[in-house]
């Protein structure tokens, strides 16, 4: 097993089971243990994980960096990703937040041959999307280096001059008292901003976050015009949704 695939074999044990240990990895992957320390030694560099006697721990979502949140839920992403890029149309303006979701998103838009024009305070959007043809405007910003963010009074100025189609955010979490919320107050007042220049809101967010409550609220589904998932919705749900008048993007 090559070291890259050996990484993201680790990596996907981490995801499923929060918890590995060193002499179980030595067996599966067949390596030495010294093998398996020095990989977790890396993805503890990398704020990955937190080692301990034996074995490592994933550290929180909210404290995993962009690089490590993007493979999450992959599958679901691009799911979400595709759904949008069939109902958004052409020549149609955009607030896009720093989610790996919502990232996700914008490259299928990038692929597309839809004039759409951005306006983001993510900082690897720029990065994903400098070769494409779609127009972005970077909102400018303090970095917030975990999650890739630009954030602060800059970003704040910015986004009060544009008046988009479109907000397209996730969240951290969404309990069915309807408050959407977020782990980061810096990343939350971004999102709560846009929900309130744009026309219409999206709420993007993969069911892993369904009935769950982060640490700050920052909008409530009477905000939500539409949203999307990776799966379907139950009756509870649905009853929910369609009380605050939101648009399933099927």
């Amino acid at each position: 097993m090559k070291p890259f695939e050996r990484r993201k074999n680790l990596l996907n044990e981490l995801y499923v089971n929060n918890i590995v240990h060193v002499s179980n990895l030595a067996e599966e992957f067949k390596v030495s243990e010294e093998t398996i320390r020095r990989d977790l030694e890396k993805l503890e560099k990398e704020g990955i994980v937190e080692r301990n006697y034996g074995g490592a721990k994933l550290l929180k979502s909210e404290e995993l960096p962009y690089s490590v949140r993007d493979t999450r839920n992959k599958e679901s992403k691009i799911n979400i990703a595709k759904k949008i890029n069939q109902f958004i149309k052409h020549d149609t303006s955009i607030f896009a937040d720093s989610s790996s979701t919502v990232i996700e998103t914008l490259k299928r838009f990038a692929i597309s041959d839809k004039k759409v024009h951005i306006i983001t305070n993510a900082v690897n959007a720029l990065y994903e999307l400098n070769q494409s043809s779609l127009e972005i405007n970077s909102t400018g910003g303090k970095l917030l280096k975990y999650s890739s963010a630009l954030v602060g009074p800059q970003t704040i100025e910015s986004i009060n001059k544009f008046n988009p189609d479109y907000a397209i955010i996730s969240c951290k979490a969404l309990n069915k008292d309807g408050n959407i919320t977020d782990s980061n107050e810096y990343e939350a007042h971004i999102k709560e901003l846009m929900i309130n220049r744009a026309d219409k809101v999206i709420l993007a967010l993969d069911s892993s976050k369904f009935d769950k409550t982060g640490l700050i609220t920052f909008g409530e589904l009477s905000n939500i015009d539409y949203i999307v998932t990776d799966q379907e919705f139950d009756e509870e749900w649905q009853s929910i949704l369609e009380k605050h008048s939101i648009t399933i993007l099927q």
